[in-house]
């Protein structure tokens, strides 16, 4: 068995407490400033907090690069990409413009947020124990939102689908497309936290989680959990070694439960309402099929030089409003945004962000308890990627990256009955 160090032995402790602390902070923090609109002039509460914090993050990197400069092989690869993609960005706008719209300044600064938090953790995050202090931030994180969901179900918030007769729920956040990741991603979590002991407790504690998430009527976020929990059965069935799989038993009992009460105890029409209109070759998605083909069409139509640099953040913008005729903002879409924002140059980057997911994910065997987790974290991330967009959410993509970063830490021990390391340190302190 894995043997942990007490608590005050952990390198960097206190300050992996305070960076695990950060998703509880954003929960709160992210409805507060929706519910009160507290701004500060032309900036949100919540824009001025992630401001600060995003020069910590600067600065907690290059303290660390500055005392142990080989802690440079563990940035990710696609983290340090992703600036030079924000910096290309950037500069075009600044040179055919002559400065940075509101719009690409708040984008670009919530990936540089999530980016440098990512970059942050994978340099000091290198043992079990340091990954287990992450996760559990996670962990916390994802409950409280998830209890903010059902709050808001029962004591009112805004309804997002009217149009389609449904009280649904996001809890004071802004909109649920950027929570459902996160609430996903959260049961994951604590389903693998609660992974020796098997209990009821880690079950309930991701149902939570999942139940929050179809409470939303977010449809990318029920295709997510939908995928995740189909891993999970694929995995407990065909892959997992006997004697590790149940830690999962429990709660797919819970869910096969689950999935017979509910069409018992709901409004299926209702329920089902929010998909009525998927087919739709005009309106299908939320209008979907229409701005994803204008998104196409346009770069199809650009010169080889934009197909290959992109038009940045606001550009793309106000061709969707052009064009489409919505302010939508971006095309819902990670793949389409970026190769809108950054061209060809754009898309490879964000192939190579997926690469670095699915690496992280498979440290260890397919067996081991780190990769059913990890698997399903990156096929969340991948359903929402491509069906409502997910780069521009700082909370959704933290939750990505740092789980990913966090169950990657576990994989440098012992995996079930193994008595030898799968991969060495080394191996897993090269860039990602």
């Amino acid at each position: 068995m894995r043997r942990h160090r007490s608590i005050s032995e952990i390198p960097n402790r206190r300050l992996l407490i305070g960076i695990a602390v950060i998703p509880t902070i954003d929960c709160f923090c992210n409805q507060l400033n929706n519910a009160l609109r507290l701004e500060f002039g032309s900036i949100s509460l919540l824009q001025a907090m992630r401001s600060v914090l995003l020069l910590v993050f600067a600065c907690i990197i290059m303290r660390a690069l500055v005392r142990d400069w080989s802690s440079i092989r563990r940035i990710p690869l696609p983290a340090i990409g992703a600036v030079l993609i924000l910096g290309m960005a950037a500069s075009k706008e600044l040179m055919l413009t002559g400065g940075l719209s509101m719009a690409s300044i708040g984008a670009y600064g919530q990936m540089a947020y999530w980016v440098f938090l990512w970059t942050m953790v994978s340099i000091l995050c290198r043992t079990a124990d340091q990954g287990l202090i992450i996760l559990r931030g996670l962990a916390w994180g994802a409950g409280l939102t998830a209890i903010s969901v059902i709050l808001g179900l029962f004591f009112g918030t805004t309804n997002y689908y009217k149009s389609d007769a449904v009280a649904a729920s996001a809890g004071w956040f802004d909109t649920a497309k950027m929570i459902t990741g996160l609430l996903v991603v959260g049961g994951i979590v604590i389903l693998y936290l609660g992974r020796e002991k098997g209990s009821w407790l880690s079950c309930f504690g991701a149902g939570l989680c999942f139940a929050a998430c179809v409470l939303t009527y977010a449809r990318a976020g029920t295709v997510a959990l939908g995928a995740a929990l189909l891993w999970f059965v694929i995995w407990r069935v065909i892959v997992a070694k006997k004697g590790t799989e149940k830690w999962i038993n429990r709660f797919l009992a819970m869910v096969v439960a689950a999935c017979i009460l509910v069409p018992l105890t709901a409004n299926m029409p209702r329920l089902l309402s929010r998909w009525s209109g998927v087919s739709d070759s005009d309106t299908g998605g939320s209008g979907r099929a229409t701005f994803w083909k204008v998104a196409i069409d346009y770069y199809a139509s650009e010169s080889e030089p934009t197909e290959t640099f992109g038009i940045g953040y606001s550009a793309m913008s106000e061709m969707l409003l052009r064009n489409y005729g919505d302010d939508i903002k971006h095309t819902h879409n990670d793949m389409f945004d970026m190769l809108l924002v950054g061209g060809f140059i754009g898309g490879l980057w964000l192939v190579s962000l997926v690469c670095a997911f699915v690496r992280r994910a498979l440290l260890t065997p397919m067996r081991s308890m780190e990769t059913a987790a990890g698997v399903a974290i990156v096929l969340a991330y991948l359903c929402h990627s491509q069906l409502t967009g997910q780069i521009w959410g700082t909370d959704a993509m933290t939750y990505y990256t740092l789980s990913l970063t966090g169950l990657s830490s576990m994989a440098v021990y012992d995996v079930a009955s193994e008595k030898t390391p799968i991969f060495t340190r080394e191996f897993c302190e090269l860039p990602a």
